[in-house]
């Protein structure tokens, strides 16, 4: 009886000591699907990403279709938006920046993962550590490329189908700038719409007319 008891004794204290050994390795070990892009996003906007343009054209108004940490938002898209524009619809940038990457060669989509990596796209480099991200482009309708200078409401693109679309609509991110066009998504508010919610419809306002010379006599 007392060897039952010293079995019964030594298999308990081997046990403990193999919890706390797989606890130490576990809290150290990256997650098998983690992406070497991704970094912890913040939960509030930074002032740098605060005051943006809804990237469509002026007067113009859509609905959100998805937000926050739900849905196809999860991991690097967290923090993503997604609005109803139709097929064909301008897109324009939300703010003034540089552009940093371009694909708009995609003809494939479809309503799944496996067609992630087939989207076109438009990345706007906002030379403060983020970026804008335009995704689900129509191909060819890129009116930009690399090295290109461009201004809050200038037309980028079209929203088409590319890529994991269940339907056509344009994917907005603001992230921080990586060296993918898919990096870590933050919270971003619009100038008008500081935390719009799904089926929520934005209006982008009514654009200044440019100004008119008018001739002496």
């Amino acid at each position: 009886m007392v060897r039952h008891l010293l079995s019964g004794t030594l298999l308990a204290v081997l046990a403990a000591l193999a919890f706390v050994l797989v606890s130490s390795v576990g809290a150290t070990a990256p997650l098998s699907n983690a992406s070497p892009q991704a970094h912890p996003a913040p939960t509030t906007p930074a002032p740098e990403v605060a005051e943006l343009s809804l990237p469509w054209e002026c007067s113009a108004a859509y609905r959100v279709t998805q937000t926050h940490d739900v849905g196809s938002h999860k991991g690097l898209g967290r923090w993503a938006f997604d609005f109803d524009l139709p097929e064909g619809t301008p897109v324009s940038a939300p703010a003034a920046g540089e552009v940093r990457m371009v694909r708009d060669d995609s003809t494939r989509h479809g309503c799944g993962p496996e067609f992630g990596w087939d989207a076109n796209y438009v990345v706007i480099d906002l030379l403060n550590g983020y970026d804008a991200l335009l995704l689900h482009l129509e191909a060819d309708s890129v009116t930009v490329k690399p090295g290109d200078k461009v201004e809050a409401g200038q037309v980028v693109g079209r929203v088409g189908n590319s890529g994991w679309v269940c339907g056509t609509h344009l994917h907005f991110q603001i992230q921080r700038s990586c060296s993918s066009w898919w990096c870590q998504s933050v919270p971003a508010e619009f100038a008008d719409y500081p935390a719009p919610s799904t089926g929520q419809e934005l209006t982008r306002g009514v654009c200044e007319a440019p100004g008119t010379v008018v001739m002496a006599d």
